[in-house]
C-alpha cells in the first residue's frame, strides 16, 4: 500500500467519524505533531559523559577515512 493510498483510507475514515470526542482526539493528534520543536543546537549536551580514548582506532569493513 502506497502512502498516497494510506492517506486516502485515513481521510476516509476521519470523514465517517460520528463521535465528537474522537474527531477532537484526531485534531489534537494532528495538532501537536505540527507543533514539536525542532531539535536545536545544544540540547544534547551532557548526555555523553566519556568517549573511550580508543574511539577512533577501529574502523568498521565499509566505512572510508
Amino acid at each position: 500500500m502506497t502512502i498516497e493510498e494510506k492517506k486516502i483510507e485515513i481521510i476516509s475514515k476521519v470523514v465517517d467519524l460520528d463521535d465528537d470526542k474522537l474527531i477532537d482526539a484526531v485534531n489534537a493528534l494532528l495538532k501537536d505533531r505540527h507543533e514539536q520543536p525542532s531539535p536545536k543546537a545544544g540540547w544534547g549536551k551532557k548526555m555523553i559523559n566519556h568517549i573511550a580514548s580508543d574511539f577512533d582506532d577501529f574502523i568498521p569493513p565499509g566505512f572510508n577515512q
